[in-house]
């Protein structure tokens, strides 16, 4: 799991990862198992985590957040985590020369990760400066991470590395 995880990371060097309710603009991708998604109008009903990522500046705050993440939403690997059921979408920020790579990328994350992860990594096929400015992501250093309502309502936000405080606080959001 954790070589799989660091691997992960690996591929997001050079892209970004996202309290008060506020709207999140809508945007599309397809998952590394290729089923195309479009947010927020495809996830309403269900709490989603959208963690954005755009550079590999971001990777070693990205790292301590994929573990909990993981274990909490993905694998329910605790007696409880049984009952949430959260959408959860890595989704790489590519800018620059890394805009030119994105299929190549897309590629090798499919041959190397496991496929449960395939899922939850968004690839987005347009432009995402416009949802990064809207949701005042200004620093490409850091990953972002925004947790969505039933309603697609943004109801918690955060950035940086993983702290428990953190992950309790939006945790606490899931019901």
């Amino acid at each position: 799991m954790n070589k799989q995880i660091l691997m992960f990371c690996a591929l997001l060097c050079g892209f970004t990862v996202i309290s008060r309710a506020q709207s999140v603009p809508t945007f599309q991708g397809t998952t590394a198992d290729n089923k195309k998604v479009s947010i927020p109008s495809e996830v309403n009903g269900k709490y989603t985590l959208l963690c954005f990522a755009a550079s590999n500046k971001s990777q070693a705050d990205l790292e301590t957040w994929l573990e909990p993440v993981y274990n909490h939403y993905i694998a329910k690997t605790g007696i409880m985590d049984a009952a949430y059921d959260v959408n959860v979408f890595f989704v790489p920020v590519f800018k620059g020369a890394n805009a030119a790579m994105k299929s190549t990328l897309k590629q090798k994350f499919r041959e190397n990760a496991q496929q449960d992860l395939w899922p939850h990594i968004l690839f987005c096929e347009n432009d995402l400066s416009a949802v990064q400015s809207a949701l005042n992501m200004t620093k490409d250093n850091v990953p972002y991470f925004s947790l969505l309502d039933k309603s697609g309502q943004i109801v918690y936000r955060t950035s940086g590395a993983y702290t428990e405080e953190k992950f309790d606080a939006m945790d606490e959001k899931v019901e």
